[in-house]
């Protein structure tokens, strides 16, 4: 079982789970000392077993005895917003009819805790029991060892009892298997989890195990509770992720696992697992890879196991289905399994309350999603419509539109299409928010297409943008096929803030009647029932709309008359659509001709296309041709781009790709089953997908940079500059950009053209010789790293606002190296020397120390600067305790003499000892400017004033820039400015009579010197 790492945890929501308990009986669990005995019975109708919350139990082991099917599983415990795995039980289930149950349930079956002394008791992870030769029953447990000189804790435990339920006791008196057993003295490696054993036919037993990609197998003696053998690691397995479960059917073995391969159709999020098998003819394989045979479940791990029982075969797994479950609050499901001689077939997910059969006004799960961006993986454009989540969330459960903490696109939108016009009269809607680049949109609204293929916005609509909460928005109500919202990042500086929806949902307007049609068929004959059927609707009347039919039993058409069907059609929540069926000796006649052709039409969607860009669209365009007919729900769709055409028979919509640069004629027709054609339909389509050609030139002696811009296609639209994080400005007609200081800049030119495409150059403008640099000097340096995460962003180094060293200030986003470990560095680079003598490292963390996972700070750290050879690094030896700060609520500062130099490396030595153990990464990095050396000089004298004495001081300034000195003595501290190459003097009125000798210190920026004064008395 892994560890996956939250991108982002949603708050706190309230959400309530149904705690109506199904318990039938109830009785204490004696613990792991006393007989156990069943809590409780639970009359199970499906999936998820346990499904209304009252206890999550995942990570199924299933183990047959005499007529029992008993089921282990580690109890999840997480509260709804716990975004990580809280375990520290197990329970068991039990069955003797895996179809109709009941199924008895053992919480706290045992608990490793106070079964284990040398284990914390704190995860209680995916294990597996055994009936062994000498009849007792061995339960193989991942728990944490209280060793904490272990790179990483998880080991193998064995617990033996004489019962399949417990009482259990450690068989050994200490782990089985631990981390130095596998790997020895390194601190690389895997997690020691997902333990599984395979009895074999002459009854020697295989220890198997595996995490992160990497399955492992050893033998074990006759005992059960120690290893005869080499560790060996298994090949052949494609993109094993975890969770081995090894059986033999014949002279075959079968391997199932937890398959993961992020970008993929199964688990496009990374963070996602489908089932696979392989198999072999001995236990320790080759193993050769043969299918997937379950997709991704509603929970990010998948855990299967696969076991016969009373002449079935039957997976076990689990998923988030049950009332206020969640990627750490799983249940377990069991499924039949089919084969096809020695294969696998693919398994049916089945459910207690099959998805399909809910009465729901959200019309969103029946629609083609798409969107102009999607950062896949980690995100999924299938989050948009796939469920609202009340628990904590992990990336997959998220659309979102990432593309790094610089992008300078603005505008992204998500669409939804149907293959039927829908009546709609409102939307819902949640935005996520994260530490790093997500924020919700500045601005979006809502979009429809209408019959003409022309995007409209709604009426009547307000659009909140508060993150983390839902958000239900109604609009005056319209008819589409098509419905779109438009995100507006929120702008920082140039670039603009990432947008996360964790669902979107399209209410659908209450059908005035759910009267369905009357349907004929012959005695023992199943009547065909429509696809979709026809509802009015006020306002717009009828419309197709589809419909899922409950089974029609046969002994309801097995005798002539009149029966009914019933079904559900996606949105309408009022009901379900009933049919009247005749059942009837003779066939019916056919109905009268349909002389009515139906009604073509075309919807392009695509980056653009508005009246803004003029009707140009900026990247690819989709066109679907879509039909309508009184008669026919599929239709015969044809459709040509630029003269190539393309068909679709019996079908609902047609989808063109236009890519083709310029305009590009599209033209569609639908015929209905009685041969009428509709109208051809016309559509020109323009396209520009080439950014503007965009020079720039950096003319030092006038500190000036020019730029031109041209573009051929649709037109240049604006040229434009900003200097640093300022606002947009227009570039004069001329095309200079004057830069007004002797400051080091970034100045950054874009050229956009009337379809949206920009090109984007950015010059470094350096400073003037002995400029002096203040502040933080981060942003002006290009960060570089040995490794990011592919979430977080390099940039994140040194992409913060705000003053130096200010906690209140945004970080920006995070540069990450999870779940990698060992020697890590980021570097700041920049075009010209820097002075600095301090730097502030905002250290990421997001568990503590003794969690051993996650973002930590590194154990230790050193600053490292290049020298002028440009190759050399030298360490930096700062005023630091010999353990380098690791705060992670502010920043921790490290003062040093000043250094020049052109870029400075932080080198971390990472606080985990195995991949994510505990991943180094910075929330911001900044650095210190030393200004210029001024030369300063000075001279204190005192004199005698109304019998008081008076402390005069004369600063001379020798450098080429002013200097704002300061003068500190014991009687009073003052500011004075000094210009370049000039003096200033103050006096400070001591109020004295007498005063000793003493010092007045002069200091400017890191500069500073020391002026004496004599003993003086004025009495």
């Amino acid at each position: 079982m892994p560890r996956p790492r939250p991108r982002a945890a949603r708050r706190s929501l309230a959400a309530a789970l149904c705690a109506a308990a199904l318990a039938l009986t109830t009785a204490p669990a004696a613990g792991a000392t006393g007989e156990e005995t069943v809590t409780r019975t639970i009359p199970s109708a499906g999936n998820p077993i346990i499904a209304d919350g009252s206890y999550y139990l995942a990570d199924a082991a299933p183990l047959v005895v005499d007529d029992t099917l008993y089921i282990y599983g580690g109890h999840d415990e997480a509260a709804e917003q716990q975004a990580g795995f809280e375990m520290h039980e197990y329970g068991v289930l039990a069955t003797s009819d895996v179809d109709d149950g009941p199924w008895e349930l053992t919480e706290g079956a045992m608990r490793p805790g106070d079964v284990f002394e040398w284990a914390t008791g704190a995860a209680a992870y995916a294990g597996h029991t055994v009936r062994a030769a000498d009849g007792r029953f061995y339960w193989y447990a991942p728990v944490e060892s209280s060793d904490d000189s272990l790179p990483n804790r998880m080991a193998i435990g064995v617990a033996v009892a004489d019962s399949p339920t417990g009482p259990w006791t450690d068989a050994i008196g200490a782990p089985l298997v631990d981390w130095r057993d596998v790997f020895g003295s390194s601190t690389n490696g895997q997690e020691v989890i997902d333990p599984h054993v395979l009895i074999d036919h002459d009854g020697s037993a295989h220890l198997y195990w595996g995490s992160w990609g990497v399955a492992r197998m050893a033998p074990l003696d006759a005992s059960m509770t120690a290893l005869s053998g080499d560790i060996i690691t298994l090949e052949g397995l494609d993109d094993f992720y975890e969770a081995p479960w090894v059986f033999h059917r014949g002279d075959t073995y079968y391997m199932l696992y937890d398959w993961k391969r992020g970008g993929s159709d199964c688990t496009p999020s990374n963070y996602q697992a489908c089932v696979a098998y392989a198999t072999a003819s001995s236990p320790a394989g080759p193993w050769e890879f043969q299918d997937i045979i379950l997709g991704g479940t509603s929970s990010t791990t998948v855990h299967p196991s696969m076991i016969e029982f009373d002449g079935a075969w039957y997976l076990t797994y689990h998923t988030k289905d049950s009332a206020g479950g969640g990627h750490f609050r799983r249940s377990v499901a069991v499924d039949a399994v089919t084969w096809r001689g020695d294969e696998i077939l693919p398994v049916r997910q089945t459910w207690a309350e099959d998805p399909a059969f809910r009465l729901n006004r959200n019309i969103a799960p029946v629609a083609k999603a798409s969107a102009s961006f999607t950062e896949s993986p980690p995100m999924r454009l299938g989050a948009l419509n796939d469920g609202r989540a009340e628990t904590a969330l992990l990336p997959p459960d998220q659309w979102g539109n990432y593309r790094g903490t610089d992008s300078e696109v603005e505008t992204d939108w998500v669409m939804y299409q149907w293959d039927a016009p829908v009546r709609l009269d409102g939307t819902g809607i949640e935005f996520e928010q994260d530490q790093n680049w997500i924020r919700p949109p500045a601005s979006w609204h809502v979009e429809y297409v209408d019959e003409a293929g022309t995007w409209h916005p709604v009426e009547g609509a307000e659009y909140p943008t508060s993150a983390n909460t839902w958000h239900e928005v109604p609009f005056e109500a319209v008819t589409t096929t098509a419905l779109r919202a438009v995100f507006h990042g929120a702008q920082e500086g140039a670039a603009f803030h990432s947008v996360s929806v964790s669902e979107w949902e399209a209410y659908s307007v209450a059908a005035d009647d759910l009267a369905g049609p009357t349907v004929t068929t012959t005695v023992g004959t199943a009547p065909e029932l429509p696809e979709a059927v026809r509802l009015p609707f006020d306002g717009t009347g009828a419309l197709w709309t589809p419909v899922n039919w409950h089974e029609v039993p046969e002994e309801d058409y097995a005798e002539p008359g009149s029966i009914r069907a019933m079904g559900v059609a996606p949105g309408q929540a009022a009901g379900e659509i009933t049919a009247e069926i005749l059942v009837a000796d003779e066939p019916a006649p056919p109905g009268p001709d349909d002389g009515t052709p139906p009604d073509a039409a075309l919807v392009p969607s695509g980056t653009g296309g508005t009246s803004a860009s003029q009707g140009w669209y900026s990247s690819p365009v989709d066109v679907r041709v879509t039909g309508a007919d009184e008669t026919d729900y599929l239709l015969d769709l044809a459709g040509s781009v630029a003269g190539s055409r393309s068909e679709a028979q019996a079908a609902r919509a047609l989808d063109l790709r236009v890519d083709s640069e310029g305009e590009t004629l599209v033209t569609g027709t639908a015929a209905d089953s009685s041969g009428n054609v509709s109208e051809p339909r016309e559509l020109a389509v323009r396209i520009d997908t080439s950014p503007p050609a965009l020079s720039t030139q950096f003319r030092p002696d006038e500190r000036v940079v020019a730029a031109d811009a041209s573009d051929g296609l649709s037109g240049l639209d604006r040229l434009e500059f900003r200097v640093d994080d300022g606002a947009w400005e227009p570039v004069a007609e001329s095309g200079a950009i004057v830069v007004e200081d002797a400051l080091p800049h970034r100045v950054v030119v874009r050229a956009r053209d009337v379809a949206g495409n920009s090109t984007i150059e950015s010059v470094t403008v350096p400073p003037t010789d002995g400029a002096a640099l203040t502040g933080n000097l981060a942003p002006y340096a290009t960060a570089s790293a040995s490794f990011t995460s592919s979430w977080e962003s390099v940039n994140g180094l040194n992409d913060g606002a705000g003053e130096l060293f200010d906690p209140t200030a945004d970080t920006g986003s995070n540069w990450g190296t999870w779940s990698s470990v060992g020697e890590q560095w980021a570097q700041l680079t920049w075009d010209f020397s820097v002075t600095t003598d301090e730097i502030g490292i905002w250290w990421y963390r997001d568990t503590p120390d003794q969690g051993g996972s996650g973002m930590i700070p590194p154990r230790s750290w050193s600053l490292q600067a290049l020298d002028d050879d440009g190759e050399t690094w030298r360490e930096i030896a700062t005023d630091a305790d010999s353990d380098a700060p690791r705060a992670s609520s502010d920043y921790a500062r490290v003062a040093f003499p000043p250094v020049v130099t052109t870029s400075l490396r932080i080198v971390a030595q990472a606080w985990g000892g195995s991949d994510g153990g505990g991943s180094t990464g910075i929330r911001e990095w900044q650095v210190a400017g030393a200004g210029e050396a001024h030369d300063l000089s000075a001279e204190a004298t005192t004199r005698c004033a109304a019998g008081t004495v008076v402390l005069v001081t004369r600063v001379a300034n020798g450098g080429d820039a002013p200097v704002d000195a300061t003068v500190e003595t014991t009687h009073g501290t003052r500011t004075l400015p000094v210009d370049a190459g000039g003096t200033a003097s103050t006096a400070i009125t001591t109020r004295q009579v007498a005063i000793a000798a003493g010092n007045a210190v002069v200091t400017a920026g890191t500069e500073s010197t020391t002026a004496p004064y004599p003993t003086t008395d004025c009495s």
